[in-house]
């Protein structure tokens, strides 16, 4: 993990989330020293050109990880790779501290881990944020207050559905994927990344999702789908369930399907938790 440059309050709760999440690195700023640091990609720079070499990469990570490839999974895994990056950060943020940054494609940046070129770093280009009346830094000029969480939380979807819109008014991937998948992807994004901003076995998390995710709003018409259940076993567990897809199962072993797949069922989750040692 790297730690984040500078001060501020959003600095801080950076290098808190960055401390929580030992896969993904998070900071306010880009590095000072390109030569020392891997290539970081400012979200406006994501175009057409740039995501037809993004997947072309994404072909030989694939194939090297799976031993074959399909042009499904490709832009899956792409596209969930940069949908993901909005609301992850914001999601998480408002889980951990109550904060929402500015997740706008000209606030944001991100990292691809070299070999298997998935984001593997985020930056938050902006310092700014929201937060509510009792934030210790609710006086600071990067500050903007808002009422209440409802409030909070209705800044982050909108944000989030902004940075989607943009993006999906220009998006053409490799494989043509179902156009509730391309929404649904910000929405995974979203969802888990409340679930991820704190200990992902916490029940809060299904609470503090549905906040963030109630359902019937404009920006995203499907609900939270974190849930709890139980396995064989008398084991608690908290799991999701997907609105878009990577397509893992085209290139698994005997099409097996994520757990969090749409084409998973409740019975199904049980069984594959229940057998976890």
């Amino acid at each position: 993990m790297t730690r984040t440059l500078a001060t501020g309050p959003l600095h801080s709760s950076a290098e808190r989330l960055d401390a929580a999440i030992e896969w993904l690195t998070i900071r306010v700023g880009l590095p000072g020293d390109a030569a020392t640091e891997p290539a970081w990609v400012r979200c406006t720079d994501v175009d057409a050109a740039f995501l037809a070499g993004w997947e072309e990469r994404m072909v030989g990570a694939v194939t090297r990880l799976y031993g074959r490839t399909h042009p499904m999974t490709v832009s899956g895994f792409c596209l969930d790779g940069y949908a993901g990056l909005p609301g992850q950060i914001g999601g998480a943020l408002f889980r951990l501290a109550r904060r929402v940054p500015r997740v706008d494609r000209g606030s944001l940046a991100f990292r691809c881990h070299p070999e298997e070129h998935h984001p593997d770093g985020i930056a938050l280009l902006d310092p700014r944020f929201w937060c509510l009346p009792g934030d210790p830094d609710a006086d600071h000029p990067a500050a903007t207050v808002v009422a209440d969480e409802a409030e909070l939380a209705a800044v982050l979807r909108a944000q989030v559905r902004a940075h989607a819109d943009e993006f999906l008014a220009g998006y053409h991937g490799v494989a043509r994927l179902p156009r509730r998948g391309l929404l649904g992807a910000f929405y995974d994004g979203l969802d888990t990344g409340v679930w991820f901003g704190g200990d992902p076995e916490d029940l809060a998390s299904i609470a503090e999702a549905a906040v963030v995710l109630p359902g019937g709003t404009a920006e995203f018409p499907d609900p939270s789908s974190l849930y709890r259940f139980v396995d064989v076993q008398d084991r608690e567990h908290i799991s999701r369930r997907r609105v878009g897809c990577c397509y893992y199962f085209k290139v698994s072993d005997e099409g097996v399907a994520c757990s969090t797949c749409p084409r998973v069922d409740d019975a199904e989750r049980v069984r594959r938790y229940s057998e976890l040692p």
